[in-house]
């Protein structure tokens, strides 16, 4: 019996999900005649894939979420996780700007659901804070996740044995006096800690991007009742004060994500402000 192959099909604005162009591909997990398997997304991370449109390839980069990166904590699970999404389903993807890397930012649709959404709400990825039609219900769905503690909010995730439960954002400051550019040292996150004395060799503190990560030093203890402040500048730590010393500044005033997680990858504590 012929089984069938992949139609691809460009579709041009019109009445989409939220308007835009989408492209509609539908695929399945059948082989063709021949045995090789049948056009289908590629799946790179547990954000992206490649689909065929208009006789060519497009990455697609999906719109207001951030999965973690290859070798981090849950990257795995939250890759498999969209694969399971997009296998064997009708998908319409909806678009218009491309990232700096000319991927398509879009929402995917596996049928009437958002992949990206339920990406989200699983607990494979984060919210990004950039401003979309859908950004109030992506907050509520990771609020969900993180109250139920799915996927990557598990404190036991990745092997975590929950140590360092006291350890808690106590606060951050994004916006620098005068231009962040030639004040990153203005910017700066408070770490506090409410428990024991606790090493915090191989910890990391991060924002919501793909890029921006501190690791804590070798040894370094924070002790019951301390607070340490990491600048996003350069300088010579000297405790209660550690410099990230980032490419530029960390942490965008518009709104961010503060995470801080332990030497296995769980996040410890989250903090998500919004700007005006």
């Amino acid at each position: 019996m012929r089984r069938p192959i992949a139609i691809l099909t460009l579709v041009l604005a019109g009445c989409t999900p939220t308007g835009g162009t989408a492209i509609t591909t539908t695929t399945t997990a059948e082989t063709t005649p021949s045995g090789t398997p049948a056009t289908a997304p590629v799946v790179l991370d547990g954000d992206s894939l490649r689909v065929a449109a208009g006789g060519g390839e497009v990455e697609v980069r999906l719109l207001g979420i951030n999965a973690p990166e290859r070798g981090e904590c849950w990257a795995d699970e939250a890759r498999r996780a969209l694969e399971t999404a997009v296998a064997g389903q009708t998908l319409t993807i909806v678009g218009e700007e491309r990232d700096q890397f000319d991927r398509l930012l879009a929402y995917v649709y596996a049928g009437p659901s958002n992949v990206n959404r339920q990406l989200i709400i699983e607990g494979h990825a984060l919210t990004v804070a950039t401003n979309h039609d859908q950004l109030p219900d992506f907050l509520a769905a990771e609020e969900e996740a993180v109250a139920l503690e799915r996927g990557l909010w598990s404190p036991t995730v990745c092997g975590s044995t929950g140590e360092g439960s006291g350890v808690r954002i106590w606060a951050i400051e994004p916006d620098a006096p005068g231009r962040d550019d030639r004040n990153p040292n203005g910017e700066f996150v408070a770490i506090a800690n409410e428990g024991a004395a606790i090493d915090l060799t191989g910890w990391m503190l991060r924002d919501e991007s793909s890029t921006h990560r501190f690791t804590f030093p070798e040894g370094f203890v924070l002790g019951t009742g301390e607070i340490v402040t990491v600048r996003s500048g350069c300088g010579e730590d000297a405790p209660p004060e550690l410099y990230w010393c980032a490419d530029g500044t960390v942490w965008t005033n518009s709104g961010d994500t503060v995470l801080l997680l332990d030497a296995a990858g769980a996040v410890v504590d989250r903090l998500r402000y919004l700007g005006d």
